[in-house]
């Protein structure tokens, strides 16, 4: 008897549940999660580094409100590099440094004093050594690509660090001497156009022009002189530079 009552209520069981069961047949199954893609870090990032040649602007160099005369920079070297970051297929920027080489500066003062207004060239000549350290951020357009070629624009801020040394005059009535030299941060900017050639994955050959204005330098104060002890001024320094070099697309 126990038997059959233990029969009957597994019966009982059994068709009450199966209604469940059947809802439970139906219910739809979990959603499948597409898998996240993973984020590669260096795909965008690049580093740069360049060589060029810069071609000098005559600049603008005064002591004590006295122009010069004949103020030449001759040509020189730049090196530099940087790390950059491509932001879509039009548009990237990157923060540049670049040490230019001394250039060698050659320039003509008047003597204004009565002891040389006989002299037959009343002027003396005036020789220094100038040099800079250049950090930009710049930012460029590239214009679309063609067989691999990419042409581009751009334009840069920052600072350069122009540094004046080794300064020699010789005068008219045959005297030298020295004066100090000094070092001065001014703002400085740029222009650049050019093209790069991706000659693989990872490699971009860059050739380009830029246009750079230094801002201004200084010397220390003289010792003396015909307008007293003050600075030489190299106001508004300018240069064409034609540079090469590599990208390189950090993946």
């Amino acid at each position: 008897m126990a038997k059959l009552s233990t029969y009957a209520l597994a019966g009982a069981l059994a068709f009450a549940l199966a209604p469940v069961a059947g809802h439970a047949a139906d219910l739809p199954e979990p959603p499948l999660l597409e898998p996240v893609a993973p984020v590669e870090f260096g795909s965008a990032w690049y580093l740069r580094g360049d060589v060029g040649y810069k071609i000098y602007r005559n600049p603008k160099v005064s002591y004590g409100g006295t122009g010069y005369r004949h103020e030449e920079l001759d040509d020189t070297g730049v090196i530099g590099g940087g790390v950059g970051y491509k932001i879509n297929e039009w548009a990237r920027i990157d923060a540049t440094v670049d040490y230019e080489f001394k250039s060698d500066f050659h320039g003509k003062l008047i003597c204004p004093t009565t002891a040389c207004s006989t002299l037959a060239n009343p002027y003396s000549s005036e020789k220094a050594k100038v040099s800079a350290i250049t950090p930009l951020l710049n930012v460029y357009a590239d214009l679309g690509t063609w067989h691999g070629f990419t042409p581009y624009i751009g334009a840069g801020a920052g600072a350069s660090y122009i540094m004046i040394d080794d300064y020699k005059y010789a005068n008219p009535n045959g005297t030298t001497g020295k004066n100090r030299g000094g070092n001065d941060w001014s703002f400085s900017w740029a222009l650049m156009a050019g093209v790069g050639y991706q000659v693989s994955d990872n490699v971009i050959i860059d050739a380009g022009y830029r246009y750079l204005n230094l801002g201004d330098g200084k010397t220390k104060k003289t010792n003396g002189g015909f307008n007293g002890s003050k600075s030489i001024k190299f106001d508004d320094l300018q240069a064409h530079e034609f540079r090469v070099g590599v990208r390189y697309l950090i993946d």
